[in-house]
């Protein structure tokens, strides 16, 4: 599934670092259930995890349209500048 594919309004999950301090996204999981995650290098807890939607994450980084995973697939990156992802 291509991430610019889904509904716009599709609910992700990320974290406060991304969403509010805008950290690099430099981990993505589209889960068993089709559901996307976004993750900085922070260490997270639950009580870190926010939701936005396709729209919001990728105005925080548009280079994440491109992406293409099958469930259960993830990818990782070095920084948001390298633009190559890696399958984890």
């Amino acid at each position: 599934m291509r991430l610019i594919d889904e509904n716009p309004d599709k609910a992700i999950i990320t974290t406060k670092f991304v969403a509010n301090e805008r950290k690099a996204i430099i981990k993505v999981v589209y889960d068993e259930d089709g559901d996307w995650q976004f993750y900085s290098n922070d260490d997270i807890d639950e009580g870190d995890a926010v939701v936005l939607s396709v729209r919001q994450i990728l105005e925080i980084d548009d280079t994440l349209a491109s992406l293409e995973l099958s469930k259960g697939q993830e990818v990782v990156r070095n920084d948001m500048n390298s633009g190559e992802w890696q399958v984890n």
